[in-house]
């Protein structure tokens, strides 16, 4: 469990609609703990427990200082523990169109992914020998989580498929809706 979750902030926002109404929207990010990616077998994994109750309308992720040699090893995924729903963010990306491998690109950077996002992850790992930091989509819509209660555990997953490229995560955070 992240131990950063005391550092964890919360904002609540006041947003003017067309019709001079004012309402009232919840944003909440969540910061948690980052490490290293075993080599070729297990994961690294990371949960923040989220208090605050509101009902999701969007999801964003973000992996800080996340390094690995070859991003066609790496499956990224989130997972609310309380309904069992998982979500894709990236998975091995160039594999098997590419290679049985995947791509060999670099992750070096930060990778934000939401469903507003519009760049297209594997895409900009096809074209670069290091995938720069940006926004993404994720493979997997995020809007399956919509309307679930942000309360609960989140857990980020990160798996390294194949040995002999190694990498660390340096944190993650969680942006709630």
């Amino acid at each position: 469990m992240s131990k950063l979750m005391n550092q964890a902030s919360t904002a609540t926002v006041e947003v003017e609609l067309a019709n001079s109404a004012t309402s009232t929207v919840s944003i909440a990010t969540f910061v948690g703990r980052g490490g290293i990616i075993p080599d070729g077998m297990g994961s690294f994994q990371d949960e923040i427990v989220v208090a605050d109750n509101f009902k999701v309308s969007s999801v964003t992720v973000t992996l800080n200082d996340l390094e690995h040699t070859w991003v066609g090893d790496i499956v990224v995924r989130l997972r609310h523990i309380e309904t069992g729903t998982v979500v894709d963010l990236l998975r091995r990306p160039g594999q098997p169109q590419f290679s049985s491998s995947g791509y060999s690109s670099d992750l070096n950077g930060n990778y934000s992914f939401s469903d507003t996002f519009k760049g297209n992850f594997d895409a900009v790992a096809a074209e670069n020998d290091v995938i720069p930091s940006g926004s993404y989509a994720p493979l997997q819509p995020l809007s399956v989580l919509k309307g679930l209660s942000s309360a609960g555990s989140w857990q980020l997953i990160v798996n390294d498929c194949s040995a002999g490229d190694s990498g660390s995560l340096g944190s993650w955070s969680l942006e709630l809706v």
